[in-house]
């Protein structure tokens, strides 16, 4: 058996789950027309383009205010990318000018949750939200939310992909859950 898996195991799981659910969107996206993604559809942000950038606003958003926790130093280049004003912005207008910001930031997010140790996990995080109410929670736990708006945004751009014909293939955490070795 292998060593007690904590929190920050979890959240290293979640964040290379996300790395690679995004890569896949991107991969299956590249052999196909643009036009296809920026039709509206009737999903929530409409199309699967405005769902996908509304992803990467709310994370380069998340990461923007994570960058003032104690822990944040690793995250500053995040502040480098464009400035959302709102969750509905269209930051990127075509796949080319997307996929390297995404890959970054999804690079930026495991290289941040790798340098984490179980106290910043457990430590307090303030921020403040758009319409200025400021919140103090758990670092690990906000966290969480992060990769969890990520799994269900994505879950309704899958279901567009479905709708177009287009198979992402296996969608499941479960196959990066690493196996355990059975003690002797």
């Amino acid at each position: 058996m292998t060593e007690p898996l904590g929190y920050k195991a979890h959240l290293a799981l979640m964040a290379r789950y996300n790395q690679w659910m995004n890569g896949k969107m991107l991969t299956l996206m590249a052999d196909h027309p643009e036009r296809d993604f920026t039709e509206d559809r009737g999903s929530f942000f409409g199309s699967v383009w405005n769902t996908l950038n509304h992803l990467i606003v709310a994370d380069i958003i998340w990461m923007t205010r994570m960058t003032k926790h104690a822990s944040g130093h690793l995250l500053l280049p995040v502040l480098d990318l464009p400035k959302p004003a709102g969750l509905t912005d269209v930051l990127y207008d075509d796949f080319q000018s997307y996929a390297a910001p995404r890959r970054a930031l999804d690079e930026l997010i495991i290289a941040y949750i790798d340098s984490l140790s179980e106290e910043d996990i457990a430590s307090a995080f303030t921020y403040s939200r758009a319409n200025g109410e400021t919140h103090t929670k758990a670092l690990g736990l906000t966290l969480s939310h992060v990769f969890n708006h990520q799994t269900h945004h994505r879950g309704q751009i899958t279901t567009l992909f479905t709708q177009m014909g287009l198979d992402i293939g296996v969608t499941d955490v479960h196959l990066l859950v690493p196996e355990l070795t059975p003690e002797p």
